[in-house]
């Protein structure tokens, strides 16, 4: 097959979570490994940082465009790409924003349509709202989207998260007594639910410090890229403090091991909360949208999380993630019951399955 085109449209700030840049430069890599020319589409120079930070923790590389437009107006795109494609146009479009509308996707396929060349387009989607004008939808839910696209292709259920193989391929063992727990806020914690949380375990006198053995509890804490530098010495102060704790940052292709040395995790309902599923991790999990409490809640109906509440307005948050841990470390049967659910739904293949698709539709 000849060399293929694809542009990636995405963006990532403390408004858009980084898991939109990040599961888009999997996707990416696994094109490229199957031969194809990826070139990410950009608004701003915000989203190129996020995109060479995220690349720099996994040591890897990525062309991108700039288009110098806002993020959360994307109809400002359409006179530039028309400009661009003037020149240059790709072969496949993938779009991953929250933004983007129907009326966005029809105006980018007048443009395409009217080019020399023939271009397939696709989209992720997490709202399961809108039916949009592509080729290709795709939409990982773990309670089964509701089909409501048109789409040629349409990629749904939690089989088509797009994370990376390695995390349907390690081992996990559950144990009788739970001695770690995995942290994890995503690329932003504007919230500071992990440094709530390691302070109600090891320093707050809560109630759940008579009954959990902290002293036997260690907690690797992901520092995410987008975490502020005041965040980030509150967070090493308490670590400073309590040798149980380990602050992990860029950890890229590391994240996998350290997720499988966990006996359980607490995680915001973004795309590591499908890692730790692939890995079979049990997890209570937190969301800080609208978007991630949907998928929070579909982990917890189908039995493979347990979600606590939204870090925006639910004040008891930590001390129901706090209880829910201490419920977890003696009872390795609840686990593994919620490991085994989680790995059903989440095999680590989404990825592949995705970029054949992509292929397919552009043989």
């Amino acid at each position: 097959m000849e060399k293929k085109k694809i542009w990636i449209k995405a963006n990532g700030n403390g408004e858009v979570a980084t898991g939109h840049i990040r599961r888009c430069m999997t996707i990416a890599s696994e094109l490229i490994s199957h031969g194809m020319d990826v070139e990410f589409i950009l608004s701003d120079e915000y989203s190129a940082n996020v995109l060479i930070t995220l690349s720099d923790q996994e040591d890897a590389a990525f062309d991108a465009r700039i288009l110098h437009t806002v993020y959360s107006e994307p109809m400002g795109d359409i006179p530039v790409i028309a400009d661009i494609i003037k020149d240059d146009a790709p072969d496949f479009f993938l779009v991953d924003s929250p933004f983007v509308t129907p009326e966005y996707v029809q105006e980018i396929n007048k443009l395409f349509a009217g080019s020399n060349h023939s271009i397939k387009t696709g989209y992720i989607d997490d709202y399961n709202k809108n039916d949009y004008p592509v080729d290709l939808i795709i939409n990982y839910d773990v309670s089964g989207p509701e089909d409501i696209y048109s789409a040629q292709i349409k990629l749904l259920g939690g089989q088509f998260a797009p994370i990376r193989a390695e995390f349907g391929q390690t081992e996990y063992v559950i144990n009788p007594h739970a001695k770690r727990v995995f942290l994890s806020a995503g690329g932003t914690d504007s919230n500071y639910v992990l440094g709530d949380i390691l302070s109600e375990i090891y320093e707050a006198d809560s109630p759940c410090r008579k009954v959990l053995d902290t002293k036997g509890l260690g907690c690797d804490v992901i520092v995410g890229a987008l975490f502020d530098a005041d965040y980030k010495r509150q967070l090493q102060e308490i670590a400073d403090r309590h040798s149980a704790i380990t602050l992990h940052s860029g950890v890229g292709d590391d994240m996998a091991a350290i997720m499988s040395g966990c006996d359980f995790a607490v995680s915001a309902g973004g795309a590591t909360l499908y890692e730790l599923c692939a890995v079979g991790v049990p997890t209570v999990i937190f969301s800080v949208n609208d978007s991630q409490a949907e998928f929070a809640k579909g982990f917890d109906q189908a039995g493979a999380g347990k979600y606590a509440g939204d870090a925006r307005n639910d004040h008891r948050l930590v001390q129901k993630i706090v209880t829910w841990g201490t419920a977890a470390v003696d009872n390795p049967g609840f686990r593994s019951r919620m490991s085994k659910k989680a790995k059903e739904i989440v095999d680590g293949k989404g990825t592949e399955k995705i970029v054949d698709a992509i292929i397919q539709l552009m043989a």
